[in-house]
């Protein structure tokens, strides 16, 4: 009984924000981000999983894929945006003792899920911190390969981000993210934020009593890009795009990224 209160009370606070206005403005957003995500930890795995008919679960294994083809033995992965962790506890599975894996999230209750799981999987290679990817709690090109699922979008400031990611690295560094993005062709243009709205609006409902607990997706993406234009934000920052995969005609898209220059 005392973990579903502790699930409960974050929404009730969702509610007393105004998503329009901290999607407006970069000052507070994180702060709407960050309570968002502590409401709906516990059941942000299996939303992810419905909500993408499955798919979810193979754009991930091609992120760990590409990542364990990048980092050598002794290296370190560091995942932003971390969440409940699956990437991270992939990443420390596949690879195991050969390589140091970082979880970083904002949300404490999303990392709370991802430490028990952790445990109750028994992978000793993962550390989970507290931290912000706009100031990456790490020195300077420590990182060989960074993952962020979801993250970019989230950010106030993604251009800053993706400074951040550049700071860590190390030269020739990969970064490989997924997102959501705006698609750019009819009519898809205009039925992916629909179905993102419907659907998200609809299980935020039946899960938590909360539309807006996942019909914020929708709503972010409208102010957000498209991965071409992801794909310039990169390059202009130091990294050469190796690889975009799209899927849902642009709506979601995998970057496999190498940095060539530190960022400035």
């Amino acid at each position: 009984m005392t973990r579903n209160r502790r699930t409960r009370s974050p929404i009730r606070s969702l509610r007393d924000l105004d998503l329009d206005a901290h999607l407006r403005d970069p000052t507070i957003k994180q702060r709407y981000v960050t309570t968002l995500f502590d409401a709906v930890a516990r059941r942000y795995d299996r939303f992810t999983r419905w909500f993408s008919f499955g798919m979810d679960r193979g754009w991930k294994r091609e992120m760990v894929d590409r990542v364990v083809a990048s980092v050598a033995h002794g290296g370190t992965v560091l995942d932003l945006a971390c969440g409940t962790g699956d990437l991270a506890l992939a990443v420390g599975q596949r690879c195991g003792l050969a390589v140091k894996v970082i979880g970083i999230d904002a949300a404490p209750r999303m990392l709370d899920v991802a430490q028990d799981r952790c445990r109750a999987a028994g992978v000793v290679n993962v550390r989970w911190v507290r931290g912000d990817m706009m100031a990456i709690p790490l020195p300077r090109s420590s990182v060989d390969v960074v993952t962020v699922g979801y993250g970019f979008r989230n950010t106030p400031d993604y251009g800053r981000a993706i400074d951040e990611i550049g700071r860590v690295l190390r030269p020739e560094g990969v970064l490989l993210s997924l997102d959501f993005f705006k698609p750019t062709r009819h009519p898809w243009k205009l039925l992916f934020p629909l179905y993102l709205t419907v659907a998200g609006r609809l299980y935020g409902w039946l899960w938590h009593r909360e539309p807006e607990a996942y019909g914020y997706i929708a709503r972010s993406i409208t102010p957000w890009i498209t991965a071409g234009e992801f794909e310039h934000a990169l390059t202009r920052r130091g990294f050469i795009v190796q690889q975009m995969s799209s899927r849902f005609s642009g709506g979601i898209a995998i970057h496999h990224a190498e940095l060539i220059a530190l960022a400035a």
